[in-house]
């Protein structure tokens, strides 16, 4: 799997090719399931299967690709400076059923472990407020995630 990820980098680099928004936009999404995953200091293997599962259903990826996504967001979120570049595209390029639907699955990440706390919530408000969600959307996608049971 990494060194399939490293061959990508190294062709990348090679023909000195960007990414296609598309695949921009998946590794920002990923990003940010990511940053929630991380926002409590305790990344489980079980989140780090719930975030595959995630983008491998809203992508249509199967598990190897998911996880090639996976390794290369972490890669880059770790690489940021902020989340703002991740923000950008998705608020950007993604229409706002799109950009509530990311909302939803950060939010699915951050009880994932049934418990929100206090740097997941302040983490969720702030990506929010980038990608111009409102607060009673914010909740009300909350309250629906707890509902389902995370």
């Amino acid at each position: 799997m990494l060194d399939r990820i490293q061959q990508f980098f190294n062709q990348r680099i090679a023909d000195q090719a960007p990414l296609d928004d598309a695949a921009r936009l998946r590794i920002a999404t990923c990003a940010l399931l990511l940053e929630a995953a991380h926002a409590d200091r305790d990344f489980s293997a079980r989140e780090r299967q719930l975030v595959a599962d995630l983008v491998a259903r809203r992508f249509g990826l199967d598990q190897a690709d998911a996880e090639d996504l996976l390794a290369l967001a972490e890669q880059e979120r770790l690489g940021a400076d902020d989340l703002f570049q991740f923000t950008r595209l998705v608020d950007a390029d993604f229409p706002r059923a799109r950009k509530l639907a990311v909302i939803e699955l950060m939010w699915r990440v951050v009880y994932s472990d049934g418990v929100l706390e206090a740097h997941e919530d302040a983490l969720m408000r702030k990506v929010a407020k980038l990608l111009g969600v409102r607060p009673d959307e914010l909740i009300a996608l909350k309250l629906k995630v707890k509902g389902d049971g995370g």
